[in-house]
């Protein structure tokens, strides 16, 4: 289980890695997402790192993996990108997309509590190598837990009930042209107080896992 936990973040954590990776093969266009609306289903698992300690921690063999799980919804819709997206991605040399994204999750193991957020999503099409097609994005906006308490850290004893935090969401999602409009992604799911701005240095989570999106 702790080498499932160490390679599940060593892999989460390179969502923070600079792109230098993203080329294609000669003569190739990245394809960029399609459908205007997708509905994903999101599985993770909490680590009770800070979200950039998950990266140093994996190396050191010392990740601090919980038994505590989220899983949910996600659903999105594609917008019409401004024009300073458009000039980033002219400077970037890579296709850019950006949308709305929504999602309602469930959590479970040390605390059961039920979550939505709403975010504006970013991303870009890395690669393109044999129809495989590299989506990196992240999504930025606002989590709502429904319950008390409304956070994952187990070492929290605030009594305060700080249900809205700042949410995003890195990943890395790979789509293939032998399964249109399909997309597996590995993302960090991450919920925090901004560093004292809206709560607390050490309230919220990150939550590894898979999601899984189908477009239309």
């Amino acid at each position: 289980m702790k080498t499932y936990h160490t390679a599940l973040a060593l892999a989460a954590a390179s969502l923070f890695s600079a792109p230098s990776w993203a080329q294609t093969d000669p003569g190739s266009t990245p394809n960029p997402p399609g459908g205007v609306w997708s509905v994903g289903l999101f599985g993770g698992t909490l680590y009770k790192d800070n979200l950039l300690d998950l990266l140093p921690h994996a190396f050191k063999g010392d990740l601090r993996g919980q038994n505590s799980h989220m899983a949910g919804v996600v659903v999105r819709r594609s917008l019409d990108n401004p024009d300073w997206v458009n000039a980033w991605g002219a400077w970037g040399g890579m296709p850019v997309f950006t949308g709305l994204e929504f999602g309602a999750f469930h959590h479970n193991g040390l605390l059961h509590s039920d979550e939505l957020v709403a975010a504006w999503r970013i991303g870009a099409t890395g690669v393109q190598w044999r129809g495989l097609n590299v989506d990196v994005a992240g999504s930025f906006g606002v989590s709502h837990a429904l319950n008390n308490p409304p956070y994952d850290n187990p070492d929290h004893t605030d009594e305060k009930n700080y249900a809205t935090l700042f949410y995003m969401a890195p990943e890395i999602a790979l789509r293939h042209d032998a399964l249109p409009g399909w997309a597996l992604a590995l993302r960090i799911h991450h919920r925090s107080g901004i560093y004292g701005l809206v709560a607390p240095s050490h309230v919220g989570s990150n939550h590894v896992g898979l999601l899984l999106t189908r477009d239309f």
